[in-house]
């Protein structure tokens, strides 16, 4: 083997001792650092599908339609030209009553092709679903959509200065919520007497959002609401395991609701009251009035005070439409005059707060109004004296749940200053 010569071991010698002084001198220098771009990361296998839906073929034409008084499907689909036959098949198909059951003021958009065939109807329920029709190979199909709803729940707390709606109104609670607030507590407070200025309320309740956007408010959680500069009242929901509302109750776990409601119609005034001896518009004579008047406009909505079975659904000479409610054995509530009766037949159950008719002035009535009565074992009771039995208390296997949630509630309203304006977050 050859060696190499002296020449080439000098070249190879100095190569490497320059090489050397090179990489001292770099190693030597201030460390930098740099941002290098990263590839792109194609994750498309751990996305969800996207939620967008794809645009109609160009050859589709939307019709907007808002349903008017006296409206149905059948009149939306003529007013997009599509022929008479396809009402027939919609009302084949499983849940088209999702489609033909509309109200004033719905909108349907409505999709067909060039040839005016029916290719899809999107009718927007509510905030939160939507009922669609789509065109298949072998007909028509319905599907529902529904939005997540999410739920944030917040509190509020304010002092009584003018009115009680007012007063919530200024603490940042919605129409809704006031409302709801004020049938909680009918049974413990008068809120147009009791009140006082200064009185104080705090509210925890639900607002709702889809998509977040705010959509109105869900359930209240818990209240408090103080009358006579002392006297506090409570109340805490009280759900069973599907989240279904049960019902409010205090901090001693006694239910808010009576057996009954006080009145059987909302805002309107009493034009006769309970007496021995009154005079009659229409008999022109002296006789006894056991029940009280209601004066309200034709079609105002009549409530079932209780729950109870419908005994008696037809026409009296005097009563005109009147309907007869048996409660618990004992009680029954008569409704009379009334214009038309509501969806509940004869013998059919009916919880308290169910709609049972409209005022009106069938029977002997001079105007419109509701006569209401109330016996007990077939003796008639001023229902504006009367003193109604409670709803039960807290059924016995909720009550370690009712207790640990009504024990945060309390200590989060405690929480509360009254002096807040807006809803805030709750923690």
């Amino acid at each position: 083997m050859k060696l190499p010569s002296y020449q080439t071991l000098l070249q190879l010698g100095l190569t490497i001792f320059i090489g050397f002084l090179s990489f001292s001198t770099q190693a030597s220098l201030p460390f930098e650092r740099h941002t290098l771009p990263l590839p792109k990361l194609d994750n498309s296998y751990l996305s969800p599908a996207p939620t967008h839906q794809k645009s109609e073929p160009h050859n589709w034409t939307l019709h907007t339609i808002k349903i008017p008084k006296f409206g149905s499907l059948s009149g939306a689909l003529d007013s997009a030209g599509i022929r008479k036959g396809v009402l027939f098949q919609i009302n084949k198909i499983p849940h088209s009553n999702l489609l033909t059951q509309l109200q004033v003021g719905d909108t349907l958009k409505i999709w067909t092709n060039d040839h005016d065939d029916l290719m899809k109807i999107v009718y927007p329920k509510n905030h939160s679903t939507t009922y669609q029709l789509d065109s298949v190979k072998d007909g028509f199909k319905i599907k529902i959509i529904k939005k997540k709803t999410d739920i944030k729940v917040v509190s509020t707390s304010g002092e009584i200065k003018h009115s009680f709606y007012l007063s919530g109104k200024a603490a940042g609670l919605s129409a809704k919520t006031i409302m709801a607030l004020a049938d909680i507590f009918s049974w413990e407070i008068d809120f147009i007497r009791q009140l006082r200025p200064g009185d104080p309320f705090k509210v925890i309740y639900e607002k709702k959002y889809i998509d977040g956007n705010y959509i109105g408010d869900g359930r209240i959680l818990a209240a408090e609401v103080t009358t006579n500069h002392g006297i506090k009242h409570s109340a805490f929901l009280l759900t069973d395991k599907n989240n279904k509302t049960i019902g409010y109750y205090n901090a001693k776990k006694r239910n808010l609701r009576k057996a009954f409601l006080r009145n059987p119609v909302d805002y309107v005034r009493i034009t006769s009251r309970y007496k021995p001896k009154r005079y009659h518009p229409v008999l022109k004579k002296w006789r006894a009035h056991r029940g009280v008047d209601y004066g309200g406009p034709v079609g105002t909505p009549i409530h079932a005070t209780g729950d109870g079975q419908i005994i008696r659904r037809g026409w009296s000479k005097s009563y005109g439409r009147v309907i007869y409610i048996k409660h618990a054995g004992k009680y029954t509530t008569v409704y009379a005059h009334m214009s038309r009766f509501g969806k509940y037949k004869k013998y059919q159950w009916v919880k308290q707060g169910n709609i049972i008719g409209y005022i009106g002035s069938s029977g002997l009535a001079t105007g419109p109004h509701l006569h209401y009565e109330f016996r007990k074992n077939g003796r008639h009771i001023d229902p504006l004296k009367v003193k109604f039995p409670d709803a039960g208390p807290v059924p016995k296997k909720y009550r370690a749940k009712f207790i640990k949630f009504s024990t945060l509630m309390s200590a989060q309203l405690d929480r509360l200053s009254t002096k807040t304006k807006l809803a805030k977050n709750f923690e």
